[in-house]
C-alpha cells in the first residue's frame, strides 16, 4: 500500500436527529482522517461532500482547510 499523498483513509460517520414531532432532520457528520487522526464535523451532508472533494482534488491541503463551519474535536 502506498504512504504517498496519492492515498488517504478517512473514516465517515453520518447521523440524523429527530425534530419536535420526530420529523428527520438534516444529516450531519463527522470525518476523520485516519493517517493523522484530525476530525471535522460537518452539519449538512453537503458540507462534508465538499470538504472530501476538495480533498481529492488537494490532499496536500489537508491541514490548511479551515472553513468557518468546520468544527474540529
Amino acid at each position: 500500500m502506498s504512504t504517498s499523498l496519492d492515498y488517504a483513509s478517512f473514516l465517515i460517520r453520518l447521523w440524523r436527529e429527530h425534530g419536535q414531532h420526530d420529523e428527520p432532520r438534516e444529516w450531519q457528520g463527522e470525518v476523520e482522517h485516519i493517517q493523522s487522526g484530525q476530525r471535522w464535523t460537518f452539519n449538512t451532508l453537503d458540507e462534508m461532500l465538499g470538504f472530501l472533494r476538495r480533498q481529492a482534488d488537494d490532499p496536500t491541503a489537508l491541514h490548511l482547510n479551515v472553513h468557518p463551519s468546520y468544527e474540529p474535536d
